[in-house]
């Protein structure tokens, strides 16, 4: 497609994000001129184009924060929790992340090969997380390990003995890696932050050793924030990153706020009010289209996919065959989840991830109630499967909580017929296993990601259904 073309289908999509102005000015207090109804609008419809980059910015300047720069290689020693502050983590594998830039030139990645049945997998990506390549047992490699040379467009110099030359259309890349281990002992654990520390980050030009940085137990904030500081983040990526053609539209009404290259930001106390609260409506218009109103397939009782297929067909860049690009389901799904693959399809993927976010009555899952889910008998899994609970409203992991969810491999209480029953909510019912249950927080809306490690066909086949969620009460409290 041709880059004139690009433009106006952004241009297009942007034009289909349709917001109820008034309505949402009435709500929240404001009494807009017509110029600051167009800084709302163009508010609001920026927070959403911008979700996967203000996704990665959140993640990087997170890690920034406690430690890990640029070229630096953040890992978990322990398994992530909430103290993580990443958007629907698991607590099964722990993360390994690289945050790097092509400021001073090319950048090396180099992932070693399997060890002791140890090895990666993930993909490394732009910083709008459009993948450059998968890696690991699962990547190109296939898990030989091989020289990741990232390069900027118009690159022509040295490869460095490179096995894959990359392009990176953005200054700004990053990975998530997760290491491929058979459990969280601390056997496992150890192999794979002994794997982990062999991964080298580093620019070609100015090559230095990589520095390992462990970043379990430190608290990260690394998901975005709907408030002022969301365009904030994004008028300091304007100034530091390479802007692309394909967002001229978006970066014209970036102009129209005063966020624009090579000029100071200096918003008034006004301008700050109403974004502020055109971040919020952003933040609700992704929350509704993702859990609500997106094309996501549904593998049965109104469990879906975690995307829709506006992602994998296009490789995580989003632009379909109509020429349009899908903005709403490209900003709806970062705001719940981030990374992206090169390859990824519905009929072998090597893990699957199913939500819901409502009940069998149809109603939103809420922190105060009490949930029984049972996991039918014979899940179609070559490992092990999980159920995790979120927070509605930012995607994290439950604050404070002791626990996040359980998994097959865990001492579960199966019922006679193989199937297993999860108790979700504020206390644990008289009678229920501890291991059977999962807390959740009173006031807070949840939702849950079912994941399947190594699904089976029967799955893609709709031989296998998860079950709906139920509402209990004092009378049907099992």
């Amino acid at each position: 497609m041709s880059q004139k073309n690009t433009i106006l289908a952004v241009f297009i999509a942007m034009l289909l994000l349709n917001f109820s102005l008034e309505g949402t000015a009435q709500n929240n207090s404001l009494d807009l001129t017509t110029q600051e109804k167009m800084l709302y609008r163009r508010g609001v419809e920026t927070a959403v184009w911008a979700m996967p980059l203000t996704n990665t910015l959140a993640m990087r300047n997170g890690f920034k924060d406690q430690g890990c720069g640029f070229n630096n290689v953040a890992y978990f020693s322990e398994i992530q929790d909430y103290k993580a502050s990443v958007t629907t983590p698991n607590n099964t594998t722990p993360y390994i992340l690289s945050f790097w830039t092509l400021e001073n030139g090319p950048v090396m990645i180099e992932i070693p090969a399997i060890e002791n049945n140890v090895g990666l997998w993930g993909a490394l990506m732009d910083v709008w997380q459009r993948p450059l390549a998968d890696v690991g047992a699962k990547g190109r490699d296939k898990g030989k390990g091989a020289k990741y040379l990232i390069v900027p467009e118009g690159y022509t110099g040295q490869t460095y003995d490179a096995d894959y030359v990359l392009t990176q259309k953005t200054k700004n890349g990053y990975t998530l890696l997760r290491p491929i281990i058979p459990d969280d002992s601390e056997k496992s654990m150890n192999l794979a932050i002994n794997f982990t520390k062999k991964m080298k980050v580093y620019s070609v030009e100015k090559p230095k050793p990589t520095k390992h940085v462990d970043m379990a137990n430190k608290y990260i904030d690394g998901v975005v924030h709907f408030d002022m500081s969301l365009f904030e983040m994004i008028a300091d990526f304007i100034q530091e990153d390479k802007l692309e053609e394909r967002d001229a539209v978006a970066l014209g009404m970036l102009r129209g706020m005063g966020i624009e290259k090579g000029v100071e930001y200096t918003p008034s106390k006004r301008e700050k009010e109403i974004l502020s609260v055109a971040a919020k409506e952003a933040q609700e218009y992704l929350q509704d289209t993702y859990f609500d109103n997106s094309p996501k397939a549904n593998l049965g009782n109104g469990w879906t996919v975690l995307t829709p297929a506006t992602s994998y067909q296009t490789v995580f860049n989003w632009v379909v065959e109509s020429g349009a690009m899908a903005l709403d389901d490209r900003g709806s799904s970062y705001f719940a989840f981030f990374s992206s693959a090169e390859e990824f399809n519905l009929t072998n993927p090597p893990t699957m991830y199913l939500l819901t976010s409502r009940d069998a009555n149809g109603d939103k899952l809420k922190g105060e109630h009490t949930y029984k889910f049972t996991v039918p008998a014979n899940c179609p899994v070559n490992q092990f499967w999980s159920v995790l609970a979120y927070e509605y409203n930012d995607a994290t992991f439950i604050d404070n909580v002791d626990k996040y969810g359980v998994a097959s491999t865990e001492k579960l209480e199966f019922n006679a017929d193989g199937s297993c029953d999860i108790y979700f909510g504020p206390t644990k019912p008289k009678d229920v296993p501890e291991s059977n249950y999962v807390p959740t927080q009173a006031g807070e809306g949840w939702f849950p990601y079912f994941r399947f490690y190594g699904p089976k066909k029967e799955l893609f086949q709709g031989k296998y259904q998860l079950s709906k969620i139920i509402k209990l009460n004092q009378n049907n409290m099992k």
